[in-house]
């Protein structure tokens, strides 16, 4: 009688002689920083493999070989029964925007077979640039002994970024006193990459009134855009003067028991004639602070004009007005604002999340989280404590308040307390501090340490149910405040968005997540899963 055995590998639970040849995946730069002094980071992730024996190469679309000292392989990772490895490669983003090439090929071989994929290098969206200049205003050559003043050319929203400025006076190339600005990426949340640069000319007073004309010319690929001012006919951004009021927060007036109201007037060509008051409701005049700023890139000023009153005066409903008068305008401005009577008020809830056990297993930082949520009005304000004294505001980040889903007339507000994960584990204690004009004393407070991490007061019913909600906020938020500064999650061909969906093949274990691939030649980076069609 034969005896059939089947012999599986100690601890791994993997059975002897399995084999399962790798599926790749191509991955992109989270970065998508195309400069041309920076190395773009591409990716091949190989998973799902069996034995852990594999090996990268990488070859262009002609065929030949990259060379290896531009490649960086990992040894593969066991994971749920199989193995997954990745490999880096860097190219010079310059190769990338000149299109030499059209993808790059990952090789993977593998006992079970070998596989290919391809990694598109997409050169970025050429855009033209928006050209605008900005003439001095009227009072800026006597403010110098010189008598000299500044024309500014901007040029924005292109890309890629090579780009040239220079300035012609009648026609004539100008080169003296012509300053040229680096090239820098526009912050953006979304969308393609752009780019601005600015340059400037020094005029004298007296090539300003000679009616001469002055000429921004830009090139960037083959097409010049030219923009041309004169005192003759000036082209000044200005649109006119415009006035904002702006109301006294919740929390200025918790913090000095007073109400100060702000009136901003912006656009101003001069500020020598310009006079700010705030009236009240009989029409008595209120004393009022103007201050008036530098001047601002587009030669035009603006200032800032307030008054403080009692908050029972504010808290009454009584309408106050800004009227700004000013050579320039045929008649004053005027703005009224009050406090609303008529607004809901609903008390907060209050829900403090601490750290979660996945964040605190990397032993680098820890997030406390502060959701706030069911009140109106809108205005609130947050802060931390630590051990009863206030935290630096560079601790944390608080998001402005926004409509409940399902019921817009009420608001929600979540900040994000950053603490060492040391402290934390230590026994650290952190209170969350919400004032609001609902609440029975103006502020209410919440504190979590870890000996009270997992636990739920009588006050904090229905905690649990928040959790799902209030996560999907805090990754949200995170991502949208990281996007110009650190990961941007990249995918094509599907909708924008954090999580890598439509995955053919994905399998049960689901689609491949953004992967950690460190380097200690270049640094760590993060490579996002490209979708193929």
């Amino acid at each position: 009688m034969s005896v059939s055995l089947l012999i599986f590998l100690p601890v791994l639970g993997l059975p002897w002689g399995a084999s399962s040849a790798p599926n790749l995946f191509p991955l992109v730069s989270c970065e998508n920083l195309l400069l041309d002094e920076s190395l773009v980071a591409m990716g091949c992730l190989a998973r799902d493999f069996l034995p852990s024996s594999v090996s990268f190469s990488w070859t262009y679309k002609n065929s030949s070989a990259v060379g290896t000292s531009a490649i960086t392989s990992f040894p593969p990772v066991l994971r749920e029964g199989s193995y997954l490895a990745t490999s880096q490669l860097f190219l010079p983003s310059a190769d990338i925007l000149r299109g030499s090439d059209d993808y790059v090929t990952c090789n993977v071989k593998h006992t079970s077979g070998d596989r290919k994929v391809k990694i598109p290098l997409t050169p970025p969206e050429d855009l033209p640039p928006n050209v605008t200049v900005f003439t001095p205003p009227r009072d800026a050559f006597s403010s110098n002994s010189q008598r000299t003043s500044k024309l500014l050319c901007e040029a924005s929203g292109f890309s890629p970024r090579q780009i040239s400025v220079s300035w012609l006076r009648d026609g004539k190339q100008v080169d003296s006193g012509v300053t040229m600005g680096k090239v820098e990426a526009e912050p953006k949340g979304s969308g393609p990459l752009t780019y601005r640069v600015t340059s400037s000319l020094v005029i004298t007073e007296i090539q300003w009134l000679s009616q001469s004309v002055f000429t921004c010319q830009v090139e960037h690929g083959d097409q010049i855009f030219k923009k041309n001012v004169s005192s003759m006919c000036s082209s000044s951004a200005s649109t006119g003067i415009r006035i904002f009021t702006t109301p006294p927060s919740f929390a200025s007036i918790f913090l000095t028991k007073t109400a100060t109201l702000s009136c901003l007037v912006t656009d101003l060509a001069t500020y020598d004639s310009l006079d700010i008051s705030w009236t009240r409701q009989n029409g008595e005049v209120l004393k009022t602070r103007m201050n008036v700023s530098e001047s601002h890139p587009n030669a035009t000023f603006s200032a800032r004009g307030e008054t403080t009153m009692c908050v029972e005066d504010w808290q009454s409903g009584e309408e106050f007005t800004c009227t700004v008068t000013h050579t320039d305008l045929p008649s004053p401005l005027k703005q009224t604002v009050f406090k609303p009577k008529d607004v809901g008020r609903h008390v907060p809830s209050v829900y403090v999340l601490p750290p979660t056990r996945e964040q605190l297993g990397l032993q680098e930082l820890a997030s406390i989280t502060c959701l706030v949520k069911g009140f109106s009005p809108s205005d609130v304000f947050v802060r931390w404590m630590q051990r009863g004294q206030p935290m630096a505001p560079s601790t944390y980040v608080t998001s402005a308040p926004m409509p409940e889903p399902q019921t817009p007339d009420l608001y929600f507000v979540y900040s994000i307390l950053t603490v060492n994960t040391e402290d934390w584990l230590s026994g650290e204690t952190y209170t969350c501090v919400v004032g609001h004009e609902a609440l029975p004393h103006s502020v209410t407070e919440r504190t979590v340490d870890k000996s009270t991490e997992g636990e739920l007061g009588a006050e904090e019913e229905g905690f649990e149910n928040l959790n799902a909600m209030a996560s999907t906020f805090i990754v949200l938020f995170l991502l949208s405040l990281f996007y110009s500064t650190t990961v941007t999650l990249f995918k094509v061909g599907g909708p924008r968005g954090g999580v890598c969906r439509g995955w053919p093949g994905a399998g049960p274990t689901g689609p491949p997540t953004p992967t950690f691939v460190p380097s200690r030649e270049r640094g760590s980076r993060y490579l996002c899963p490209l979708q193929v069609k």
